[in-house]
């Protein structure tokens, strides 16, 4: 098993025996190639993260065979008997930690491997192929980079807040105005929401709805509907809602106290007394106003899904 294409950093595997990093492939298993890919990507990532750091996001230096002998940590590959070391790296760190119990004995396990592998390779080129035009000009490539290496709050993006934020919408009776992937011209008036891109809508919820109200710090068992109802019903709103459920001040901002509840807590018992609080707030906002009830059924059948 080989991989036909050319990283960031010059890596090319075309079918050869050596590779352009020196190591050579002959008698490599599956299982081996899988592990040296892995090896090498992780390796990659490192090098372009410092490139990137320093402000060098193209034109990377291309690495040939001293990429392994030169690594602060080469994960035991050398340039001579790669098979050998690979082989002995096979139950430590680099595959558990970027696939656990993916890489097993049987041959359903080396094809999960592979495909993984595949679509990690392709993720890693598209990170760093970013078209920052697309994040707008006030976020710092830094910050948009620090969002796209988030896995939290891509797996919440991806898993709840996608499903439930679509398009573009300007219904008539929506006191958000116009409204696109979860960001409405009420709260962003200086916004082109109809114009706005995905990639756009992801760094202000990033920045205004993970970062800067700490949800972030939160655990994964309820950071992901304090952060949907955030969407919903408004940072302080949802953040209310928690605090409610933990029994202490409920102030909308997420400190020390909040944390330190949120610590001792138990989550289950938590998130149904926040879900609770999330139904009683939306039935008092209906209330308040009927004509938002058109909304009703979306923003019910969103919250069962808690």
């Amino acid at each position: 098993m080989r991989y036909d294409y050319k990283s960031p950093l010059g890596y090319v595997a075309d079918g050869k025996k050596i590779d352009t990093y020196g190591v050579d492939h002959s008698g490599f298993t599956t299982k081996d190639e899988i592990e040296y890919q892995m090896a090498r990507q992780k390796r990659e990532n490192s090098l372009i993260e410092g490139y990137n750091n320093q402000g060098i996001t193209k034109n990377y230096p291309q690495y040939g065979t001293n990429f392994w002998g030169k690594a602060d940590n080469n994960y035991g590959f050398g340039n001579s008997n790669i098979a050998e070391n690979i082989k002995n790296k096979q139950n430590q760190d680099i595959s558990s930690a970027l696939y656990p119990n993916q890489i097993g004995n049987d041959a359903a396990s080396y094809k999960l491997a592979q495909n993984n592998q595949a679509n990690t390779v392709s993720d890693v080129n598209t990170v760093n192929k970013t078209d920052y035009s697309l994040y707008g000009d006030d976020f710092s490539k830094e910050f948009i980079d620090e969002m796209l290496n988030d896995k939290r709050f891509k797996s919440i993006m991806d898993n709840r807040v996608k499903i439930n934020e679509g398009g573009y919408i300007n219904h008539p009776n929506d006191r958000g105005g116009e409204t696109k992937f979860g960001i409405s011209s009420r709260w962003y008036p200086s916004e082109n929401i109809k114009n706005l891109t995905q990639e756009r809508a992801d760094m202000i919820l990033f920045r205004d709805y993970w970062k800067n109200t700490n949800i972030y710090k939160l655990p994964d068992e309820i950071a992901d509907i304090v952060l949907d109802d955030s969407i919903v019903q408004g940072q302080p709103t949802a953040i209310k809602n928690l605090q409610r459920a933990l029994d202490v001040e409920d102030d909308g901002i997420i400190g020390q106290n909040t944390l330190n509840a949120v610590k001792n807590a138990n989550f289950k018992t938590l998130k149904e007394k926040f879900i609770e609080n999330v139904r009683n707030v939306e039935e008092q906002y209906l209330n308040n106003d009927p004509s938002q009830r058109v909304f009703e059924k979306g923003h019910k059948n969103r919250f069962n899904k808690y």
